[in-house]
């Protein structure tokens, strides 16, 4: 029996894929469930240190919007909400090597 998903279900699971995609890239040691803060932070750490050219207070306030939105009573990843997962995926593909400045 097959579950009809919404257009927000959907994109959510697709920001959620790239996310995992983009940890796991960077760290295959990396938890595949109950991806935290901590490993997000490494993430983000090692994405911004990996791009010499960029614009410093950008990424300080993408950086800084990620932690305000980060729900810390649920610290995995699968349980923060569309519009963290929106702006961490937009991050990381504004960081990515190989994307635009």
């Amino acid at each position: 029996m097959a579950t009809v998903q919404t257009g927000g279900e959907l994109k959510r699971l697709v920001h959620l894929t790239e996310i995992t995609r983009a940890l796991r890239a960077r760290f295959p040691d990396a938890p595949h469930q109950g991806i935290g803060l901590g490993e997000i932070a490494r993430l983000c750490k090692s994405l911004v240190s990996s791009r010499a050219c960029r614009d410093y207070h950008d990424v300080r306030d993408d950086i800084l919007s990620i932690a305000c939105l980060w729900d810390l009573t649920n610290d995995t990843l699968e349980q923060q909400s569309d519009e963290l997962l929106a702006c961490l995926s937009a991050f990381i593909a504004e960081q990515a090597p190989g994307a635009r400045l």
